[in-house]
């Protein structure tokens, strides 16, 4: 006689089958046309010029953006359809992975293919799938964040060394996609380190907490060296330092050489003006000052002002993890796999700040509770969670150009963790009406 237990595990692994190969088809079926003409923006010509230098030089992996999609355009000859279609493909392989980690963490059957859905279906809200026709870094760090969360499932279930090492190198990858995400893998190995401390985790664990802190350094020293710190933070003077004058007034203190050439860029870009700041004579000394002083002053008016610098941050967090104006930056061909009100549901533009504080208030339950002890999900829901400030912090204070499209995975992150915290509160719930 047939079990009935492993006729079922037959079905359900045919089901998961399935909503894959729809998941896929869909992308696929509904990409042609923008992959014709992806959308080129005005950066993208920097990772061109320095997809261009060879792999071995270290222009390449320490220029002026990070390296990750140089190498991509490198890959696809700098064809701008077949990067695309490349930026597709890894974005449907790595949400995938990820929805499939997930349910191999859930006990329901039907709890596994619901999640499974849901996590595919956020993947297409037009903040994620759009960007796979953008010339930029947005694709690719989205990516990156779903194949490093899905790897750091995968090692919560068991640790072995090949686990590890795909944990690591899915951090690299991140990393160097984009600088905020080597700060935040420094974040993470400082959690890591603190749950070692309280030995709630085995001590083993500083391994991961190396390897993070040494990915980090290798990204804080290609952006140290290919001075990527110099225009965000020239952005940072022209629109909030300059305007203001007890913010102007410590920068002064700081040795900064305040002319009327550098007034007159208060309010605009650190583009502006036929590129002034970098180029105009009359502001030599401040290039000077700005790489040399710049950073430390900066740094030393943040921590100078915290309560300001946090309300700052919070008072921004609704349109910057919204990103409303999305929009904007997509191919005319784009056109929104999810109906209006699924992804309003899905990626709420509204309550930004009430969503939050729940998850956090549940984040901070599960620490007391060390809910990962059944689960290791609420282990990965709670860093996803309690990084989202410092996240949201470094975004909107590391540069003042874009701020929306840089903390765009600040929403992902804050979006994907709530419906995680759905997800394992109906778990809970489950397993707790099943053994009742």
């Amino acid at each position: 006689m047939q079990n009935p237990m492993s006729s079922w595990n037959r079905y359900h692994t045919i089901l998961l089958s399935i909503l894959i190969v729809l998941y896929v088809a869909t992308r696929a079926i509904s990409s042609p046309l923008i992959l014709e003409k992806p959308r080129i923006l005005a950066d993208t010509a920097a990772y061109v010029r320095i997809s261009l230098e060879p792999a071995s030089h270290i222009d390449f992996w320490a220029g002026s953006r990070p390296p990750a999609f140089p190498l991509l355009l490198k890959v696809a000859a700098r064809n701008y359809n077949e990067a695309a279609a490349l930026q597709l493909s890894l974005s449907i392989a790595a949400w995938c992975l990820l929805g499939l980690t997930v349910t191999r963490l859930l006990t329901p059957p039907g709890l596994r293919l619901a999640a499974l859905v849901l996590v595919l279906l956020f993947s297409l809200d037009r903040h994620i799938a759009s960007w796979d026709f953008v010339m930029m870094t947005e694709s690719l760090s989205l990516t990156a964040l779903a194949l490093f969360l899905a790897c750091a499932l995968w090692l919560s279930q068991g640790w072995t060394w090949t686990r590890v090492a795909a944990f690591l190198g899915s951090g690299f990858l991140l990393a160097f996609t984009r600088d905020t995400n080597a700060w935040m893998l420094l974040a993470l190995a400082g959690l890591i380190a603190a749950a070692v401390a309280l030995r709630w985790w085995d001590v083993k664990a500083l391994v991961l907490v190396t390897g993070l802190s040494v990915t980090f350094l290798l990204s804080n020293a290609s952006a140290t060296i290919g001075e990527r710190w110099v225009f965000p933070l020239g952005n940072v003077i022209t629109q909030r330092i300059l305007p203001r004058p007890s913010a102007l007034q410590y920068f002064e203190s700081c040795g900064m050489p305040v002319s009327p050439a550098l007034l007159q860029l208060s309010g605009k870009y650190a583009n502006s003006d036929d590129q002034a700041m970098f180029a105009g004579s009359a502001l030599q000394p401040f290039r000077y000052w700005l790489r040399d002083h710049g950073k430390a002053c900066y740094v030393g008016w943040l921590l100078a002002n915290p309560a300001s610098a946090v309300e700052e941050t919070l008072y921004e967090t609704g349109g910057l993890a919204a990103f409303p104006t999305v929009d904007r930056f997509f191919s005319n061909r784009y056109t929104s796999l999810l109906p209006a009100p699924v992804a309003a549901i899905l990626y709420p533009e509204r309550f930004t700040l009430w969503i939050w504080g729940f998850s956090t208030g549940a984040a901070l339950i599960a620490v007391g509770r060390r809910l990962w002890r059944a689960n290791p999900l609420w282990g990965v829901f709670v860093c996803m969670i309690l990084l989202i400030l410092p996240h949201l912090f470094l975004t909107w204070h590391g540069d003042a150009m874009a701020p929306e499209r840089h903390a765009l995975s600040v929403g992902v992150q804050l979006y994907l963790g709530s419906w995680i915290l759905v997800i394992l509160l109906m778990d809970t719930w489950l397993r707790g009406k099943s053994a009742a």
